[in-house]
């Protein structure tokens, strides 16, 4: 039986995919999501650009972007103004985007290097979060470079 050769892999800078990230968090549907708003048991953190926010988002939303990707969300500094923002790294944090899949990122990163206990990712976004008719302030629009972004990422491991 010979072994492969051992192979150093830049792990660091190779996003995992989506589909292994999604099975080691906790995602909600929006109308779970709302329902812990409107409790106002959760914070709600949009990941999105600045720009895309002020658009329109959930209402009683924080933005704080993670970056393209979530790589911002992999240091202390971001999860710092996460804990900040929450009250807590053990207060429940709701993270929405798009079409939820950099809060996916973003919810990994938080729990699984940043150690917060109570941290979910709205599936869909806000697209869909809007789609059911849910409080927005402003105007949603899922730009097309966001679809095609997203849909370059799924399978994405460069």
């Amino acid at each position: 039986l010979r072994m492969a050769p051992m192979v150093d892999m830049p792990r660091k800078e190779v996003p995992p995919p989506l589909a292994l990230i999604k099975g080691r968090i906790e995602e909600l549907l929006p109308p779970d999501a709302k329902g812990e708003i409107d409790s106002g048991e959760a914070v709600v953190v949009d990941v999105r650009e600045a720009e895309r926010f002020e658009k329109g988002h959930v209402a009683g939303a924080v933005n704080l972007s993670s970056g393209e990707s979530a790589r911002g969300a992999h240091t202390d500094d971001y999860a710092d103004s996460i804990a900040e923002a929450a009250g807590g790294k053990d207060k429940r944090v709701i993270l929405v985007c798009g079409q939820g899949n950099r809060s996916a990122r973003t919810a990994d990163a938080l729990k699984n290097e940043h150690g917060f206990e109570r941290v979910a990712s709205v599936i869909g976004g806000i697209k869909l979060w809007d789609d059911l008719g849910y409080p927005v302030e402003g105007e949603v629009a899922v730009e097309a470079d966001d679809v095609e972004l997203e849909r370059s990422m799924e399978g994405d491991t460069t």
